[in-house]
């Protein structure tokens, strides 16, 4: 099945898609679910994503795949900021359009568009946030390289994914959701690293909380 066809679909997006950004949306159930499920601690998801809330004036962020738009929620009111949130489903835009506060309109720019073939130019971001996102992608190392291309000298990128060969009970749940397309091929901690290396990035932190493995990494 065509992992990215799927979430293209704006039925998917309204349903499995919504049920994913409300679970997440929720501290106290995420918490449960991911301890349950991945052996992970999602405080440190949470944690990682306000690295957005950090950025300086003037800087500019690219968040992909945005899914539900949690991450944007890190912006600092008033920060003047160019935040890119960009998702190949317009559903799952869509929905992260409605968590805008109206101060936060005016900032944030909405792209529908692959993580494969980004539509910007080389050098363009200054920090790419990536949650949750690359074990739901065809081609993860086709991904980082297109980051990659568009951080500039010194960018960095952060986010975390669900990592095969961690903790059995979250393999035996990613083989599900491969089998019903919602996820990619998905990859190892050394897939990982490999991922990174091979784009040309340095790896400064990259580490498994349960299935959930974390990075930072720059150009």
């Amino acid at each position: 099945m065509n992992v990215s066809r799927l979430w293209q679909n704006r039925l998917f997006a309204r349903t499995v898609g919504a049920a994913y950004a409300s679970a997440i949306e929720r501290p106290a159930a995420a918490r449960v679910f991911g301890r349950v499920l991945f052996g992970t601690d999602v405080d440190r998801i949470y944690q990682a994503m306000d690295v957005v809330a950090e950025l300086p004036d003037g800087s500019a962020v690219l968040d992909v795949p945005c899914g539900g738009g949690i991450t944007v929620a890190r912006l600092v009111p008033g920060r003047r900021v160019r935040y890119v949130a960009m998702d190949i489903s317009a559903g799952m835009l869509d929905h992260a359009r409605r968590r805008l506060r109206p101060e936060q309109r005016d900032t944030v720019e909405f792209v529908e568009a692959s993580i494969e073939a980004i539509p910007f130019a080389d050098d363009e971001f200054d920090l790419c946030v990536s949650f949750n996102g690359l074990h739901c992608l065809p081609d993860p190392a086709a991904a980082i390289r297109e980051i990659a291309r568009c951080l500039k000298p010194g960018g960095r990128l952060v986010g975390d994914f669900a990592t095969r060969g961690q903790v059995r009970r979250a393999d035996a749940y990613m083989v599900l959701m491969r089998a019903s397309g919602t996820f990619g091929p998905g990859g190892t901690l050394d897939d990982a690293r490999r991922w990174f290396t091979e784009a040309g990035l340095t790896v400064d932190e990259l580490e498994c909380s349960g299935a959930i493995t974390h990075f930072a990494v720059h150009n």
